[in-house]
C-alpha cells in the first residue's frame, strides 16, 4: 500500500505551506461565542427595564379605575423601545449561537428556549439587585426630555388626569387638598381625605414626588382615591420645594427649566 504521508509531506515542502494555530482556524466561532454574550447580555438589560417599568402598573390600578382605562393605559404606555430592544438581542443571540461550533447542532426551538430562559433569569435578576434602577436613573439624568417618553414611558403614564393619573411634586398643602406640580408643568389641585390610600407615604409633605389615581372632577381638580409616593429623583430632578400662598389659582404654570 502506497504511503501517502510522504506525498502529503512533500506538497507541502513544495508550496511552503506554513500551520496556523487553532485560534486562527476557529477565530469566527470565537466571534461568534462572542456576539452572542454579548446579545444575551444586552437582551438581559432591556428585559430588566422591561420589568422596571411594568411593576409600575400597580394592581390598585384596577381597583380604582374601570378596566377599559386600565388596558388603554398599559397600551399607551408600554414600554416598547425596551421590548423591541429585548426582542432584537433575543434574534440576534439564536443566530449567533447557530453559527458556533455547537450550536449549528441543536435545533431552532431548543436554542431560542435557552436563549429566553437565560435572558429572562439574569433581567429578572437585574430587577432583583436594582440594577435596572441604577440603569434609569444613569440614564434620566444623560438624555433629553424628549427622549425620556421612548427610554422611559413611566412619566407618561402618570400625565394622563383624563385616566385618572397625575404625577409631580407636591409644592403646597392646604387642610385637605394640596398643589402639584405635574410632570408637564401644570399646577394641579388634589383633593383627598380619611378614605384616600397611602402608598410608601407617612405623611403628605411638601417636596414629596407622588402618583395620585383618582377622578377628575374640574379643570386641574382631582378626587385622590390612592396617592403613591416616588423616589426623590423620579423625574430626574431636584425637589423645588416651592410654597404657595393659599390664595393662588390652580390651573397651568410654565416653570422655568431647571
Amino acid at each position: 500500500m502506497k504511503d501517502i504521508s510522504k506525498d502529503i509531506v512533500a506538497k507541502i515542502k513544495e508550496k511552503n505551506l506554513v500551520p496556523q494555530s487553532r485560534f486562527s482556524l476557529q477565530w469566527k466561532n470565537y466571534v461568534f461565542w462572542l456576539l452572542m454574550i454579548v446579545m444575551i447580555l444586552f437582551g438581559a438589560a432591556s428585559a430588566s427595564l422591561v420589568v422596571f417599568n411594568l411593576v409600575d402598573f400597580d394592581p390598585r390600578f384596577l381597583h380604582h379605575m374601570k378596566l377599559y382605562k386600565f388596558f388603554r393605559i398599559i397600551l399607551f404606555t408600554a414600554p416598547y423601545l425596551w421590548l423591541a430592544l429585548s426582542f432584537s438581542a433575543l434574534v440576534f443571540g439564536v443566530l449567533a449561537f447557530r453559527n458556533t461550533s455547537r450550536g449549528y447542532r441543536k435545533s431552532l426551538i431548543f436554542i431560542t428556549s435557552l436563549v429566553v430562559l437565560i435572558i429572562s433569569i439574569l433581567g429578572v435578576s437585574g430587577h432583583i439587585m436594582k440594577i435596572n434602577k441604577k440603569m434609569d436613573q444613569m440614564m434620566i439624568k444623560k438624555i433629553s426630555p424628549e427622549m425620556r417618553s421612548f427610554s422611559d414611558p413611566r412619566e407618561g403614564r402618570w400625565m394622563r388626569p383624563g385616566d385618572g393619573l397625575i404625577g409631580g411634586e407636591i409644592i403646597g398643602i392646604y387642610g385637605n387638598n394640596f398643589i402639584l406640580i405635574s410632570f408637564k408643568d401644570e399646577r394641579w389641585k388634589i383633593i383627598f381625605n380619611e378614605k384616600t390610600e397611602k402608598i410608601d407615604l407617612e405623611e403628605i409633605s411638601v417636596g414629596e414626588k407622588v402618583g395620585v389615581i383618582g377622578e377628575k372632577t374640574d379643570d386641574f381638580v382631582m378626587q385622590a382615591f390612592s396617592i403613591k409616593r416616588f423616589p426623590a429623583d423620579w423625574d430626574g430632578r431636584p425637589a423645588r420645594r416651592v410654597f404657595m400662598r393659599e390664595n393662588e389659582s390652580v390651573g397651568p404654570m410654565m416653570l422655568p427649566s431647571e
